[in-house]
């Protein structure tokens, strides 16, 4: 009998680079080849199943081929696969944008779409620098992040994290980001609370706000897994108030 597994592999290994993977591993350790997917579970090429519990990268909460979902797709394939948003725009956009804004904090009435979470990144820094020089305020170029963060790979959001694995190669053609121990609490001493920890380290955002207020564009933190920096009040000059924060929420 065929082992369609490896054949799949084999042709995958042909000709595919696989993100964040050293391709070598793949040499003992084959990547999984998944043939279909319903509901929780995944499956190969020779039946076997998989439960997917994949939350790193992302997290699919509906399922696979959720009929639902299916079924919207194809009606709007049969209608409009794709029109470019520069020039033009469509129904389905208009009515997500609405959507949204009504979730959204007040103030925040626009959308702005990107096709992945680097590139939401991308945007959010670009966004935050052009927001100062709309104001005159070109000195304000500079990001904060937090120690051992993570939001993509692509330059400007592989500048932001502080994950040396991903980023050391590529050091001469990154932003000069400033850099704050982050709140996480599984760094805290032995014996110290995760309150008295999550303070010590919030001490430490302060004292770079006060040091570099007048040259910060934006202090980018990753919500649920390192969320904790605080904006607002405190004593870090002038414009700490004015602060803007970009948030990576892929989950």
């Amino acid at each position: 009998m065929t082992d369609f597994n490896t054949a799949i592999s084999a042709r995958d290994l042909a000709h595919v680079w696989h993100p964040c993977t050293q391709m070598k591993d793949h040499e003992a350790l084959p990547p999984i080849p998944i043939r279909s997917g319903r509901g929780v579970w995944l499956e190969d090429f020779n039946g076997r199943r998989y439960l997917d519990a994949v939350s790193s990268w992302w997290v699919n909460l509906f399922g696979h081929s959720n009929s639902r979902i299916n079924a919207a797709v194809r009606a709007q394939l049969d209608r409009l696969e794709h029109v470019i948003l520069a020039g033009f725009t469509h129904e389905p956009v208009i009515e997500l944008s609405e959507r949204l804004s009504a979730l959204a904090p007040r103030g925040l009435t626009r959308c702005f779409y990107a096709d992945n979470g680097s590139s939401a990144v991308e945007v959010a820094l670009k966004m935050s620098f052009h927001y100062w020089r709309n104001l005159g305020r070109t000195g304000k170029h500079r990001f904060i992040t937090l120690s051992n963060s993570y939001h993509g790979e692509t330059l400007g959001a592989l500048a932001v994290g502080n994950v040396p694995l991903y980023k050391q190669t590529y050091e001469p053609l990154l932003l000069d980001v400033i850099t704050v121990p982050s709140p996480d609490c599984y760094e805290r001493e032995p014996g110290e609370s995760w309150h008295d920890h999550s303070l010590r380290k919030f001490d430490a955002m302060e004292t770079v706000l006060a040091a570099h207020a007048q040259e910060t564009a934006a202090v980018i933190i990753e919500p649920l897994a390192q969320c904790g920096c605080k904006t607002g009040g405190g004593t870090a000059g002038s414009d700490r108030d004015q602060h803007r924060v970009a948030v990576d929420d892929r989950g």
